[in-house]
């Protein structure tokens, strides 16, 4: 416990045989993951992509981490609320040095929207910081939480996420911090996000604002935002207010994601959210988006996200959204147009 990653991860050969890529599934065993697992598979199957999925029996521990690090992504469609689930999140984040974690977020109109026009990337520490996991009690009645990073760390970390918003065609990226209180570890990342946007001044604008500043915006005017750069410390935390402000963690998609390794998940299993009966179709679709721009495929991540705005745009929603439709006819839908329209190349 509390072990921090030093050595390089131990990459397999590609497990991609006859042009077709094989990523792994975790359902887990509740009814919300075996139904997210059939959305999964419907939305794989009318893609027309190249994609076999691995399901993986959740108890088996091992078998999920090998997996993933043979196929090198995987589709985690559970909702994780218990602390041994947590843990085994946190260990596969650590074994494979999943250092980045991305949450993308947008409004759609007609879908509790609060603002409009909301589309915010937030990028963020994954698996350092307060995820590195350190607490013990030196003596009875005495704890002690140690949040350990490093400046290595913390380059390789920003250099990875300037990358993927330059990718993301991000224009503007913000540096959340609270560097007055934790002048050392939240002033080494300042001053790396400087050294290293010096290699994008032509592509991104930045920009740093004080933790408190940063929830003030959202909350009033979240269309300022474009990219959000912070810590594990707030990670998951903004990703939160970013989703509310827009409509839901319903709607959103998150992804961990390390140099040769990805995990793909809905936000709303991301976040831990347990206020919905079900995961909801539309977060399934948008981590089939991200997972298909990862694999290589983006013409097919255009062509779904197009059909699930098609949907939304003729009055087909599930009821947390005021419709009277259920998952599986939202992604019937989606699955029946696009087997209906040419296979994109």
């Amino acid at each position: 416990k509390g072990d921090l990653r030093e050595d390089p991860v131990n990459v397999l050969p590609e497990s991609k045989y006859g042009g077709i890529n094989t990523v792994t599934l975790l359902t887990g065993s509740t009814l919300i993951g075996q139904a997210g697992g059939r959305y999964v598979k419907a939305m794989l199957s009318g893609s027309k992509v190249p994609v076999e999925v691995q399901d993986i029996d959740p108890k088996e521990k091992e078998d999920y981490f090998n997996s993933v690090l043979r196929n090198r992504a995987a589709v985690h469609v559970d909702i994780v609320v218990d602390q041994e689930a947590k843990q085994k999140s946190l260990k596969i984040c650590n074994d494979l040095d999943l250092y980045l974690f991305r949450a993308r977020i947008q409004s759609y109109p007609g879908f509790n929207c609060r603002f409009p026009n909301v589309n915010i990337h937030v990028i963020a520490k994954n698996n350092m910081g307060i995820y590195s996991d350190l607490e013990y009690s030196p003596v009875k009645g005495v704890f002690e939480a140690i949040s350990v990073g490093t400046e290595r760390g913390n380059l390789k970390y920003l250099k990875a996420a300037f990358a993927l918003a330059a990718k993301s065609n991000r224009k503007k990226v913000t540096v959340v911090h609270k560097a007055k209180e934790w002048p050392v570890s939240e002033g080494s990342m300042l001053e790396g996000a400087c050294k290293i946007h010096k290699d994008y001044k032509d592509l991104l604008e930045l920009e740093f604002m004080e933790l408190e500043d940063c929830i003030s915006h959202l909350v009033t005017n979240p269309q300022r935002f474009d990219c959000i750069f912070a810590c594990d410390r707030y990670a998951t935390f903004l990703a939160t207010i970013c989703s509310g402000v827009a409509g839901g963690a319903t709607l959103g998609s998150a992804a961990e994601i390390g140099d040769h390794h990805a995990v793909f998940k809905p936000l709303q299993t991301k976040l831990s959210v347990t206020n919905y009966p079900l995961l909801s179709p539309y977060g399934i679709v948008n981590t089939i988006v991200d997972l298909f721009n990862h694999l290589g495929y983006l013409k097919c991540a255009e062509a779904l996200t197009c059909e699930m705005k098609r949907t939304m745009d003729e009055g087909i929603k599930t009821k947390e959204f005021g419709g009277k439709d259920t998952g599986a006819f939202v992604i019937c839908s989606i699955v029946n147009r696009l087997r209906c329209t040419k296979s994109p190349q």
